[in-house]
């Protein structure tokens, strides 16, 4: 691992936290669903934790730099309603907080995923259940990528340097179907490799460093270091932190490790005469 890949164990929300430069931030920050982590604060406090990491996160982003995040609407509202309710406004917040940060959205993503009955605890089938009293819980979640002040960065070349045309037509297209994490056995919440590395080849290059400011089990480090990218994060919780870390040892050494060859031995840089 560089000097410069680290992941900090700290708050996000405090600024001495973060690195310069940064390139990319892939991040699910807490979806407010009742989980753990997320016991010790209202809904407002909540609100105010994204929208302080967010600022955060685009002071640091280089121009044209990009910033996905991926969240769901939140299911379980009823515990600041009182009401059976769904609240789809935490994605419209993001957007005009970004907008107040010169970050402008650029794409939406679906991520399709398992099925609701599979793993939700607010679907269910029996004989309690109303007839008429059926509730619909989205299997898919979004990911919004917003850039800085550009949508391109500048200097880095064409795309065709970077993706296959055919790799090229599996990205480019708006919905992707991954499936979830089956084991959260050491962390509640985990998101999958694919997902991150689907975003990592569209919006980064080799030597980019990517940022998480919810490290939570180090996926986002895991992807960044097999695909030669630099990582950087911040997780708030000791354990954690201590997971992302062990789970950066078992890659060390990965033979996943994208092969970059150098400049001079790209085919379409060869000579021929």
């Amino acid at each position: 691992m560089s000097e410069t890949s680290r992941i900090v164990l700290g708050d996000s929300r405090d600024i001495k936290n973060y690195p310069e430069g940064i390139a990319l931030t892939i991040t699910s920050p807490p979806y407010y669903c009742e989980k753990d982590y997320e016991s010790d604060y209202s809904f407002q406090d909540y609100k105010d934790l994204l929208r302080s990491v967010l600022r955060n996160v685009s002071s640091k982003t280089l121009p044209g730099g990009k910033i996905c995040i991926n969240i769901a609407d939140i299911a379980a509202f009823s515990k600041v309603s009182g009401k059976v309710e769904e609240y789809i406004g935490i994605s419209r917040d993001i957007q005009d907080w970004m907008r107040e940060e010169d970050c402008f959205l650029l794409a939406r993503t679906i991520w399709h995923k398992d099925e609701p009955w599979v793993n939700s605890q607010h679907v269910s089938y029996h004989e309690k259940i109303p007839a008429t009293y059926v509730r619909q819980l989205p299997n898919w979640e979004y990911v919004w990528t917003y850039y800085k002040t550009a949508p391109a960065r500048e200097g880095l070349g064409p795309i065709t340097n970077y993706l296959s045309k055919a790799e090229w037509r599996k990205l480019v297209s708006a919905v992707w179907q991954i499936r979830s994490v089956q084991a959260n056995d050491d962390h509640p919440a985990k998101f999958p490799e694919e997902l991150v590395r689907n975003l990592v080849r569209l919006y980064s290059v080799p030597g980019d460093l990517i940022f998480d400011p919810f490290m939570g089990s180090g996926a986002t480090a895991v992807v960044d270091y097999k695909n030669r990218r630099e990582f950087a994060g911040i997780e708030r919780d000791p354990h954690f932190h201590e997971l992302a870390h062990k789970n950066l040892e078992k890659v060390a050494n990965s033979l996943e490790r994208e092969f970059i060859p150098e400049e001079r031995f790209k085919q379409n840089k060869l000579g021929f005469e």
